[in-house]
């Protein structure tokens, strides 16, 4: 593999930039205690301090950026790890390939949909408005975006898992087979999974597993590229 240094430096950038995230969404979606749902409104929203939301909008920009710097040398790993003449090695660098753009471009959308989504409810929560206006002005805003949230969320998180796991169950990457494991699909499933215990604290720690997901995708692949042989330098010609 050229440049196997470069490609594992980067993948440290963007392993960086999954924690970046992860603290992002752990400060804009962590409510606390008493939290009360109500469809896509936190009651704790308006108890939750601006600077919360400011730092997320300002960590989800800056982990974005150096995340794609390891995303792409993942990408570079799976092309690489694919036989050439096997069609579902193909499809599936492809659909991880697309998947992991998206995922680039449509998680700041996500995040900063929702960061907007909150400060809009606790700017409005201190007008005179009534709670029931308030709630219907905050959902109308999500509605105008639900669409392409809900379509970045499930390709972007299902599409690099399952091709990621396709590619470990078909020994075309080198780690072991434990790593099915390490994917933000999974890691959402869990995440899920705490939310119906109904312990905040659990709830609060979900919120940011998703980015966990590929901080673990992320260091499978940085493993799988640390064992690739890397390219032999030509001797110059006497």
């Amino acid at each position: 593999m050229k440049n196997k240094a470069k490609a594992m430096r980067n993948m440290l950038y963007g392993m960086f930039g999954a924690v970046l995230c992860m603290i992002s969404l752990w400060l804009s979606s962590a409510y606390g205690k008493d939290n009360i749902r109500n469809g896509f409104i936190q009651s704790n929203w308006p108890k939750m301090p601006m600077f919360r939301f400011e730092a997320a909008i300002v960590l989800i920009s800056l982990g974005i950026p150096l995340y794609y710097l390891g995303a792409k040398e993942m990408i570079r790993g799976v092309r690489l790890s694919r036989r050439k003449r096997n069609a579902s090695d193909l499809r599936m660098a492809k659909l991880f390939d697309m998947s992991i753009h998206i995922g680039v471009i449509g998680f700041l959308f996500i995040d900063a949909g929702y960061i907007a989504m909150a400060i809009v409810y606790k700017l409005l929560f201190d007008t005179s408005l009534m709670g029931a206006d308030i709630i219907s002005t905050v959902e109308g805003m999500f509605y105008y975006f639900a669409i392409p949230v809900f379509a970045y969320f499930i390709i972007a998180v299902a599409g690099s898992s399952i091709s990621f796991m396709y590619f470990i169950l078909q020994d075309r990457l080198r780690v072991t087979k434990l790593c099915i494991f390490f994917n933000p699909l999974i890691m959402f499933g869990i995440g899920e999974l705490m939310k119906l215990t109904k312990l905040y604290y659990l709830s609060d720690f979900a919120s940011a597993i998703v980015p966990f997901g590929y901080l673990l995708m992320l260091s499978a692949g940085m493993s799988h590229v640390a064992k690739l042989p890397a390219a032999r330098r030509r001797r110059p010609e006497m």
